[in-house]
């Protein structure tokens, strides 16, 4: 008899879980998606004759395997590309991660010298008074100095995160893989080499569109007899005898339907389980409201120009612009759009309280265009169409105190036996779509190899999961 896996959720993470499982002949899957496609923010669009992403999109990483395991899924579909980004500070185009020779040469001689004395005195009191590091801002000017911290790190962070004061050290451990100044001049000094863990040389892109990715999975997992469900709201989760029995959805015509189930893979949005398993305790239920997410914004200029920006992404730090990044799909692959035009993506993060997130288009559209006005990057009258796409509950919280929220959802787990949490939503994981891959891959194989949650999983999780960093 086979034994049943449900997984909630049709992002990288679950369908990565679905192709892998699909792959031993012994389970029978099925995939729950609230959306009538696969590939969450990861998929792709047609608007016109332009394809689109869902903000901009690369797979490159350093964890063992996953770029062999996607090279040989995508086949001749993927593209090797070389990585331009740039960030803009002072009206000037810097490389991102900043280099040390454009710190001293490009910035003016005023901003170098209080940027290096920064760093020195900093370096002397984390010698002398090492300060205990709790929060982002703690950790980040442990590493650069003040100055660096509030010209680059601190308004980057407030755009994307929120208060970095009140954001948890985890975040900064995760987000910025430079290993600070001292590091960076060893390099400059005694190694012509690029640091992988630092900064991406090149990666890889589908030629159609990042969201081939998601879409390849699919094909490769229902060709082995994984069963989706698209257009299915998961209403509860069905348990008893201290195991996830079933999981019942309402489909996309209205009816209503139990799947039973063996093992239950959760990536959809953590803080939901409360309501899907209503009778948990109150204080489990209590954590899942004060599990928080940020929701995202992309808005899109479609231009007849050439290209427009100096590289694939640029960050925004400067107060001036509410976008935290401006990235060019055309830079990411040349079919995606019509000969002679471009497709410009702004991006940025907000709360539901936020008055972007209650715009309409045009609105949100004009006080964007008057923002980037100053860049001289295209006219209106270069403008095809503009539009926005919006998403709830993406870019995970991580406040001070987040851990003991997450920890006390995390040991369901172990409470059920047979209930994982993984992907960025469903671990509260901030990761790229290469862990999220490898988090599917590695669910499915402890699944196939135990059957139960057991000790491995949370060995699994402190020993890989919980060493993810993000590679600019």
């Amino acid at each position: 008899m086979k034994s049943r896996v449900v997984i909630l959720g049709a992002g990288v993470t679950g369908l990565s879980a679905a192709y892998r499982l699909s792959q031993f002949p012994e389970m029978e899957v099925h995939v729950v998606e609230k959306e009538s496609e696969v590939g969450g923010l990861c998929r792709s669009f047609q608007e016109g004759a332009f394809t689109l992403d869902y903000g901009p999109h690369k797979f490159y990483s350093n964890v063992p395997g996953v770029t062999e395991h996607l090279c040989e899924i995508m086949g001749d579909e993927f593209l090797v590309r070389e990585k331009v980004q740039k960030i803009f500070m002072d009206g000037k185009y810097f490389s991102f991660p900043l280099s040390l020779f454009e710190m001293l040469t490009r910035f003016s001689p005023l901003k170098s010298v209080q940027i290096l004395v920064s760093f020195g005195w900093q370096a002397i009191k984390n010698i002398i008074k090492p300060k205990s590091i709790a929060t982002y801002s703690d950790f980040v000017v442990a590493k650069f100095g003040n100055k660096l911290y509030q010209s680059i790190f601190q308004p980057m962070a407030k755009k994307m995160f929120g208060n970095p004061e009140k954001l948890d050290r985890r975040l900064a451990e995760i987000r910025i893989s430079s290993p600070g100044l001292v590091a960076v001049l060893k390099n400059v000094l005694f190694s012509k080499k690029v640091d992988r863990n630092v900064s991406a040389p090149e990666f890889h892109y589908p030629k159609a569109g990042f969201g081939r990715i998601p879409a390849k999975l699919r094909e490769k997992a229902e060709a082995n007899g994984v069963k989706f469900h698209l257009g299915a709201t998961v209403k509860r989760i069905e348990h008893s005898h201290g195991k996830v029995q079933g999981v019942r959805v309402e489909n996309s015509d209205g009816t209503s339907e139990l799947l039973p189930c063996d093992q239950l893979v959760y990536t959809i949005p953590m803080q939901l389980i409360g309501e899907l398993i209503p009778e948990l305790p109150a204080e489990v239920r209590q954590a899942s409201r004060f599990v928080r997410y940020r929701h995202t914004i992309v808005y899109y200029f479609l231009l007849k120009s050439p290209e427009v920006l100096p590289g694939m992404w640029v960050f925004y730090p400067g107060p001036e612009f509410r976008f935290g990044r401006l990235s060019e799909m055309t830079k990411f692959s040349p079919a995606l759009a019509p000969t002679g035009h471009t497709a410009l993506m702004a991006d940025f993060t907000c709360l539901e309280e936020d008055p972007e997130w209650g715009m309409n288009d045009e609105q949100l559209g004009d006080r964007l265009m008057q923002q980037l006005k100053p860049l001289n990057l295209f006219s209106e009258d270069q403008v095809v169409k503009r539009f926005s796409k919006r998403f709830k509950n993406f870019y995970p919280v991580y406040d001070v105190g987040y851990e003991s929220r997450v920890k006390r959802l995390r040991d369901l787990e172990t409470q059920f036996n047979n209930l994982y949490f993984v992907g960025r939503v469903g671990d509260f994981n901030y990761n790229n779509s290469d862990q999220c891959f490898d988090m599917g891959y590695s669910v499915a194989n402890h699944i196939h190899e135990k059957q139960q949650v057991g000790t491995e999983w949370s060995q699994l999780r402190s020993e890989r999961f919980e060493k993810y960093r993000i590679v600019d």
